[in-house]
Parts: structure tokens; sequence; C-alpha cells
């Protein structure tokens, strides 16, 4: 389902948008949006596994718990050119965030997850970040991917955390595709009276800026955004007992699956008759 922004946007605090046991429940996570002014703080007790993530503005991150402690300076002015950094700790840490700056931004995610684990800063450098597309499909599904933290690389959390660009006029989440896990996707566009399009299924949803779209386990999903308009948006994702999520967890539907060949022959760049004929010997 798509969470339309709230009416006059984000307001300052915290805002809830999925909550386990709660509001989305079936997301098996929390997910919010936290806003600060200069000089204020926020307070996150420990009791659950958590990722901060910073979306705009200048925090000083400071933890403490029997997992570890420490303080982190960081700034960030631009979703786009400026690549992602979060804090993510275990159960057992509690969290404090002073902001410098007006209109300082984060994501906050949440999961239920008894497993200890070393708090970790996240910044550029630490993570994977890609160009998916880019080269393939007549350059129609270029995106910019950074995959904060996942089962490989974080193996003892119960999330995922993530970001992308999708370039304007292109697609991403693509080749349609699902999993038995749920996500948030969480969406800003710039310019910000941008828009794309969610596909849920054979349902397709529009998508502006702030939204959010909940998809539930198994449902085909894919994004596209509007010519002139990057589409950013926050990917989470809960892993599952005895599944946790990763790249194979993905199930494209068969009779995409051919554009996932770079060397696909694609009209206009081929003749009709090269492309059926392709598709019916693979």
């Amino acid at each position: 389902m798509i969470v339309k922004r709230p009416a006059g946007g984000f307001g300052k605090g915290y805002t809830a948008i999925s909550e386990e046991g709660g509001t989305l429940s079936t997301m098996l996570m929390d997910f919010g949006i936290l806003r600060l002014d200069a000089g204020e703080t926020y307070e996150s007790k420990a009791g659950k596994e958590r990722a901060f993530l910073l979306m705009n503005g200048a925090v000083t991150f400071t933890w403490s718990g029997d997992a570890g402690s420490g303080e982190q300076a960081w700034e960030r002015h631009s979703l786009l050119d400026e690549e992602p950094a979060a804090l993510h700790v275990p159960l057992g840490v509690s969290v404090t965030i002073s902001a410098a700056e007006v209109e300082t931004e984060l994501a906050i995610q949440a999961v239920t997850n008894e497993t200890e684990f070393a708090p970790k800063f996240w910044k550029p450098g630490d993570y994977r970040r890609d160009r998916f597309g880019e080269g393939t499909l007549q350059d129609t599904s270029t995106r910019t991917v950074s995959t904060i933290f996942d089962a490989a690389t974080a193996p003892d959390s119960a999330m995922v955390l993530g970001e992308v660009i999708n370039h304007p006029g292109k697609w991403s989440s693509y080749p349609p595709h699902d999993h038995a896990h749920p996500e948030i996707y969480h969406y800003r566009f710039f310019p910000r009276q941008g828009w794309g399009h969610a596909e849920c299924e054979d349902d397709v949803f529009k998508v502006q800026h702030e939204d959010t779209y909940a998809i539930p386990p198994g449902v085909t999903h894919s994004q596209l955004a509007a010519p002139g308009y990057a589409m950013y948006y926050i990917w989470a994702i809960p892993h599952l007992p005895g599944d946790r999520f990763g790249p194979d967890s993905r199930n494209f539907r068969k009779e995409h699956e051919w554009v996932m060949d770079g060397a696909a022959p694609i009209w206009p760049d081929a003749s009709v008759e090269d492309v059926i004929k392709y598709q019916e010997n693979t």
C-alpha cells in the first residue's frame, strides 16, 4: 500500500510510519522519520536493533552500552550528490542524536533482535555503491544503489538498509520481482514536485515527495521515475527466521528475465524479428 505524506509534511520529532505489532505490522519492523532543529536532541533507548540514517543536516551521534560506546559527528546536505552514512546499533545500546542545524532529518529503522553485535557507523567507503542497469536496455533502467548493510556485511543484524537513486525517466527494482520479505520504500523527488509510478502486481500507483510504499511479502514490484525528476528512495527489509534476505531472495518474473542479458537485442537497435527470435531461444 502507498502511505501518503502527512498533510503539511513531516513535523518536528519522530513520526512513525510502520511499527512492529502496530501500524503496518505486516512490515515486521519499525520505520519512521525524525526531524530536529538546531540545538535539539533525540534519545533512543536500548531495546531493539536500530539504524539511524542521516538524510539532511549536521548531527552528533553518541552511543553507549555493553556492546560498546562512541561518538561520531556527520553532515549531509544532498541525497543525490552525497553518499549515505548511518549508525547501526544492537538492542543493548542507547543513542543520543544532537542536531547542529535546522531542518535536520533522519530515517530510523528498528527490529526486535536479541543478538548482540558491535555498534558501527557506516560511512562512504564501508559499503557497496553500484550503478546498475548502465549499458543495457538502452540505459532505460539506470540507477545508483547504496547497500549500507545486508546479510553479508552485517551477519548478526536482523535487517537490511540501503538507498536507491532512480535516475530521471528510468526504471528501478527491475525486472519485476518479488520476495518473501516485506519491504519499505520511502521516497523523495528532486525537484520536489516530481513523481514516479510504483507497481504492485497489476496495480500502478503514483508516488510523490515524502510518500512511502509498504510492499507486502510476495508482491511483484518495479519503479519508474518521471522524465526530468530524480527519484530517491530508502529501502528497508527485515530478515525472516531461517530466511535472510540476500541477492538470491528476489524472484524475477520468468517472462521478463531475458532483459537481464546485456547482449539481448532491443528494438530499434535490433529488428523486431531478431528480438522475437532471441526470446524464443531463451
